[in-house]
């Protein structure tokens, strides 16, 4: 609001809201002489005026009151009416549906429609996070291992084996070829289908898929030093007869490496299934403080 020294007539302006009722007394910083400031009485009469529209919020920066807004023409009445009528209506809606509640209150044990939502249907119980996450990596790791997996058998079966014992000096049988470069694909053809389904049941939350996962896990910890052994086996084969101690050194190396490489996430998967990071809630059997 404006205010005036009645000394010196020296203008100025203070929050209205920041005066107390019985006014304030003030110091003019022109002539230093004291005066009281009363605080300005409420509007009288008609209670529908405005110096701020709330549409467009034009003001008149002044203590002129307006009904009409000048700049985009709302009608004040009109305006708090409506918002009144849109109060009562939720007003009436909160009060509705408090009445549906109790219309529709049922003496049932409560543990029988627990979980059921408003149109009765059973509610789909939510997957963790944890569990959707661990289970579709799985999944993912799965398919990449039987990506593999494949890709020896094709090139398993898509050679003339008949040429290839035809062009080693010394013959070698189906058998003995199998086991040489057929098994290791074949076997990881079948732990990786194994994986996944281990996974999908992790997924679905499905009795005994914790386990299976546990031991799926494990088993890919073994594969790693199958295939290493496999491929070590292989390295020396295809040395001289009398290896050096450097190859066979670096041989080793090279498989323990591997060995390291396959491992490494299974372990980590085995570490995360014996925490108590995966809320799981099947059978008592299936929790992960018992599967450790």
């Amino acid at each position: 609001m404006k205010i005036e020294c009645p000394s010196c007539h020296l203008t100025g302006k203070v929050n209205e809201l920041e005066l107390p009722t019985d006014g304030r007394e003030l110091k003019c910083p022109r002539c230093k002489k004291n005066f009281h400031v009363k605080k300005p009485p409420p509007p009288a009469g008609n209670q529908d005026l405005m110096n701020i529209c709330p549409a467009c919020q034009y003001s008149t920066f002044t203590e002129e009151m307006f009904a009409v807004c000048p700049k985009c023409g709302l009608v004040i009445s009109a305006y708090r009416e409506k918002l009144r009528k849109e109060q009562e209506q939720k007003q009436e809606q909160k009060q509705m549906q408090r009445d549906r509640e109790v219309l529709t209150r049922t003496h049932r044990n409560p543990d029988l429609i627990l979980g059921l939502p408003e149109d009765g249907a059973p509610a789909k119980p939510s997957i963790p996070q944890p569990i959707l996450v661990t289970g579709w990596i799985c999944i993912a790791v799965g398919g990449a291992l039987l990506l593999y997996g494949l890709a020896g058998l094709m090139n398993y079966y898509g050679k003339d084996w008949q040429a290839l014992s035809d062009s080693i000096v010394e013959p070698v049988s189906k058998t003995s070829l199998f086991f040489r470069l057929g098994f290791i694909p074949w076997l990881i053809t079948l732990f990786s289908l194994y994986f996944i389904a281990a996974a999908g049941m992790f997924l679905g939350r499905k009795n005994g898929a914790h386990k299976e996962l546990l031991r799926g896990a494990w088993a890919g910890v073994a594969m790693g030093f199958i295939h290493e052994g496999a491929d070590f086996v292989n390295w020396v084969r295809i040395s001289s007869s009398t290896p050096s101690f450097s190859y066979l050194f670096t041989g080793i190396m090279n498989a323990l490496l591997w060995i390291v490489l396959w491992s490494a996430p299974a372990l980590v998967l085995i570490w995360f299934l014996r925490s108590d990071r995966i809320p799981w809630e099947s059978e008592e059997d299936d929790s992960p403080a018992k599967a450790a």
